[in-house]
């Protein structure tokens, strides 16, 4: 998987279209979504992003900060998941899939508290990813154990 990923991002690291863009850029986007519901990114949450990033695609961090700053002055504008999470389930398997939600609850939790929208985000991402609940529990405790709260 890992490979796939390194060639679909050197292939397309400017894209036109949104809906196509590449799987780190989607899921990057994800991840400034879940930053920004509560109507604010914070610094933690961005460190947090990039550091997801660099580890699951074993990219820099150089290219992961360009990846956030190219995506971060449209976080908030959007809020349209179903084609996001549509090329993830297509592109990535369950226990992928389960990871990315993993991801997604590391930077909702990094400020340490889960509001009542960052609560309904991850209930949604957990459908359109076809993540079971159980397997979203495990996820968040994942997260927990990653940022040192569990």
């Amino acid at each position: 998987m890992i490979e796939f990923v390194k060639t679909w991002v050197s292939k397309s690291e400017h894209s036109t279209n949104e809906q196509d863009g590449t799987l780190v850029e989607v899921i990057s986007e994800l991840l400034l979504e879940a930053a920004n519901i509560d109507g604010k990114i914070d610094d933690k949450e961005i460190e947090e992003s990039k550091h997801a990033i660099c580890s699951f695609f074993d990219i820099s961090e150089e290219q992961a900060t360009k990846i956030i700053q190219k995506l971060h002055d449209n976080a908030g504008q959007k809020h349209e998941f179903h084609s996001l999470t549509k090329q993830i389930r297509n592109e990535c398997d369950y226990d992928e899939r389960m990871y990315i939600l993993s991801m997604l609850w590391q930077i909702v939790l990094a400020d340490d508290e889960i509001d009542s929208l960052e609560s309904n985000l991850m209930r949604r991402l957990t459908g359109l990813l076809f993540v079971s609940d159980t397997d979203s529990a495990k996820a968040k405790q994942q997260a927990k154990k990653r940022l040192g709260l569990a």
